[in-house]
């Protein structure tokens, strides 16, 4: 980016004209970044997946630049994956307005990559349309499964493969770049349809796995080690490139997951042979048809299904001139853990990514292990052979603070430290209450990353409950920092609470720190409730475990009416935004929302199973546990009936368990003042 200052030449007496900024850049995407960057320089502005920050100004100082930069990392990429529940967490859930304003936040953090593995839309029958006919979206989806399995459709294959169609343009056209799969394309989300079961009766790999995932027919892998249905997985690949990646940038990426998470035989010898089978098959033709291609071999099934050995005998049957190790699972932890990127063989000496997952589906708050994430992010940083810095997890727009870290640490040269990032990102998104909010962030980053990929309080309610096994370590872990967190509702409680983004993220800091207070309150209980079952405890301890099963399902109360404040947690808002963006159909679909979003491994803060069946269930096993407590029953269960309260849960109309409580300061005021009230009693 270059400006000049220009003279009138008339021969008046010289007066300035505006200077020129010319923008240039390798490719169009950097014309783009450019345009953001001088718009970040000179006027102030601040980009955010929720919004931007653009100050009012009558003209910009456009003189005196001359800057140049260039991107550490070759691909700077995030995934869209394809769980449902909330708008806002769910990209499967988005419509043409939502992707516009993603692929602009895109380009405004200088990303070039971004994926969507949110099913495979109308990819069978664009491919086989003399046996895959479209299905009708006002039915139940014909082979569907259940909890997260359920694929019925809210919006019809025809228009969903369209979106996917109309967005890869625009984000094509502005120099962005998206995978194409080239694989056995058969997965729980994107299933092979059951009239292409019956007309074309494919043969099927074997199966070690256990659990009904992956042995349904439409949920099985074609028998690849016949190149006949090589030869049909790959007609889908040829057929997304065509009608999806029109357009395309040079080079094209094409992506692959090999054999994700199959144990095809008990033995690893025949497994690890079926594996490099596959690959060798596919890659083959990626070779052959994309010669000038990118190829990006997914890592997640190297953790899943592979050993360190194994991803280092895979290594020399790859080309490093194309093929590059996709890894996405940097941040595994614990940070000791013996299965990732640097165990197997690649540092200084193969092409690969480091990454951020962050997080599963049902982690939809900040957790972002930073101590994990930048002591690995040191392994890579410097290696001329990690070729990208990708964030790649199951739900989007969960960590904000994230975000910000992990697009600072894409572009960027050196480690930005997230401190650094924690800085900026207050001063960019609070203006005069970035003091007060920072505060509150540096209060609660430590109580963040206590939790791994997964979990969350309502795992522990709408599971085993007040029945769970003791956790000593974990509670001795957490107590430290939760302590210190606790003090956030406090903090919070000076935040004005008119700005959009305090309102969204003092929920979100407030959200997270309660999720791992009541866990931890939980783990106690159940701890003391476990020394009750085999001495009986003293009167004076036993009488007050009720009391504390009590304040933990006040807390769980309190939580619900938390997430009521905020339309980003409620299901049957979701619903309803759906339903704008295009009809919907299926007049049974509110109920496939639910169950999509309460299964086992998904629930999480949807307002509708906080209130509904998480503070239920919390208040339930209060009195269970009282009534056990006074007559002394001490093999009584105080979890049972979870199941049976969420099928009532999902019999009733969900508009009828929507939040009603007004989303007004006084009220977010008042909830934090209760917990905090709590707290100290």
């Amino acid at each position: 980016m270059t400006t000049a200052s220009r003279q009138q030449q008339d021969g008046r007496a010289d007066s300035p004209l505006p200077a020129v900024v010319t923008i240039t850049g390798s490719n169009l995407r950097s014309v783009w970044y450019g345009l953001y960057d001088l718009l970040e320089r000179r006027g102030g502005c601040r980009w955010f997946w929720d919004g931007d920050v653009v100050p009012k100004k009558e003209s910009l100082d456009l003189s005196g630049l001359d800057v140049e930069e260039e991107a550490h990392f070759e691909y700077r990429g995030i995934r869209y994956f394809a769980h449902r529940g909330l708008t806002r967490f769910q990209a499967e859930h988005w419509g043409p307005e939502d992707w516009r304003r993603e692929i602009g936040w895109l380009l405004k953090r200088r990303l070039n990559v971004f994926m969507l593995r949110i099913g495979q839309d109308d990819l069978f029958q664009r491919t086989f349309p003399d046996a895959c006919a479209y299905p009708d979206p006002s039915k139940p989806l014909p082979g569907t499964g259940h909890s997260h399995d359920d694929r019925t459709l809210f919006w019809s294959l025809q228009y969903r493969g369209e979106l996917r169609r109309n967005l890869q343009k625009y984000a094509f056209d502005r120099g962005l770049m998206v995978p194409e799969d080239f694989d056995t394309k058969t997965h729980w989300y994107s299933r092979t349809p059951e009239d292409f079961l019956a007309k074309k009766k494919p043969e099927f790999i074997p199966l070690a796995n256990k659990g009904e995932n992956y042995h349904v027919p439409n949920s099985q892998v074609w028998n690849i080690r016949d190149d006949k249905w090589v030869d049909e997985y790959w007609k889908m690949t040829k057929t997304a490139v065509e009608a999806y990646g029109q357009g395309a940038p040079d080079p094209r990426l094409l992506h692959t997951i090999g054999l994700g998470e199959r144990m095809c035989y008990k033995d690893r010898k025949q497994n690890f042979d079926m594996k490099i089978l596959a690959l060798d098959k596919f890659l083959a033709r990626a070779h052959r048809d994309y010669p000038d291609a990118k190829v990006l071999i997914a890592g997640w099934d190297f953790y899943s299904t592979w050993k360190p050995d194994e991803v280092k005998a895979l290594l020399p049957r790859l080309d490093p001139t194309r093929d590059i190790i996709w890894d996405y699972e940097g941040d595994v932890a614990p940070l000791g853990h013996k299965n990732n990127f640097t165990q197997w063989g690649l540092v200084g000496k193969f092409p690969y990514t480091f990454s951020i997952f962050l997080a599963y589906e049902n982690a939809l708050d900040a957790r972002a292990n930073y101590p994990i994430i930048e002591a690995r992010q040191k392994v890579a940083q410097n290696d001329p052979f990690c070729k990208g810095y990708i964030l790649w997890p199951e739900s989007s727009h969960t960590d904000p603070l994230c975000l910000r870290y992990f697009t600072a640490n894409a572009w960027s040269a050196k480690p930005v430290p997230h401190e650094e990032v924690l800085n900026e990102f207050c001063a960019s998104r609070y203006g005069e209450h970035a003091a007060l909010m920072k505060a509150a962030w540096k209060a609660v980053l430590p109580a963040s990353w206590l939790r791994g990929w997964g979990s969350n309080y309502g795992r522990f309610m709408a599971g085993l409950g007040f029945d769970a096994k003791p956790a000593p370590n974990t509670i001795q872990t957490w107590t430290g920092p939760l302590k210190e967190a606790a003090t956030v509702f406090s903090l919070l409680s000076y935040v004005p609470w008119q700005d959009e983004f305090i309102r969204r993220d003092t929920i979100d800091i407030a959200r997270m720190v309660l999720d791992r207070l009541i866990a931890l309150r939980t783990m106690e209980l159940c701890g003391d409730i476990a020394v009750w079952r085999k001495t009986g405890g003293t009167n004076g301890t036993s009488a007050s475990l009720p009391k504390r099963a009590e304040k933990i399902a006040e807390l769980c109360d309190k939580m619900a009416d938390l997430l009521a404040l905020h339309t980003d947690y409620s299901m049957w808002e979701t619903y309803q935004r759906m339903d704008a963006v295009e009809k919907i159909r299926n007049p049974e679909f509110s109920k496939t929302l639910f169950e999509n979003a309460s299964c086992p491994y998904c629930r999480s803060h949807q307002y509708e199973l906080a209130r509904h069946w998480y503070a239920a269930r919390a208040r339930q096993m209060t009195e269970r546990l009282a009534k056990a407590i006074a007559s002394g029953d001490r093999e009584a269960k105080f979890g049972g009936d979870a199941e049976e309260m969420r099928l009532a849960l999902k019999a009733r109309p969900l508009e009828l368990l929507k939040p009603t409580l007004p989303r007004t300061e006084e009220n977010f005021r008042k909830v934090l003042r209760e917990v905090r009230g709590l707290l100290e009693r």
